[in-house]
């Protein structure tokens, strides 16, 4: 009786998380360092607790509060959850305080 195959390993990014994840670029060519905005924004996104605890243990908080409290876009919810992990205020994130853009000065 022959063996079965071994089921085939998910492909992986350098931090361990699933490829699928970063469907628009080529995850095997992220680097951690380099492309940390990213991966982290690309996480919070995807909302999954594996990709959370990796970046918090790769980046430490130092690193996450420094890179999220910059991002353009958060979800409130990722903006609560945040605030309560990494000890912040909703006043520190950008996507909180940045202004709009005006109103343009004609209607259509």
């Amino acid at each position: 009786m022959k063996s079965a195959a071994p089921t085939a390993q998910k492909a992986r990014t350098p931090l361990g998380l699933p490829a699928e994840w970063f469907w628009d670029v080529n995850p095997a060519r992220l680097n951690p360092d380099k492309h940390a905005a990213q991966i982290i924004e690309r996480v919070l996104v995807v909302g999954a607790m594996e990709g959370w605890r990796a970046i918090r243990r790769h980046y430490g908080d130092e690193k996450l509060s420094a890179v999220v409290t910059g991002l353009r876009s958060l979800s409130p919810q990722n903006v609560a959850l945040l605030c309560l992990a990494l000890n912040l205020k909703k006043e520190d994130f950008r996507c909180c305080t940045a202004k709009p853009f005006p109103q343009a000065p004609w209607h259509y």
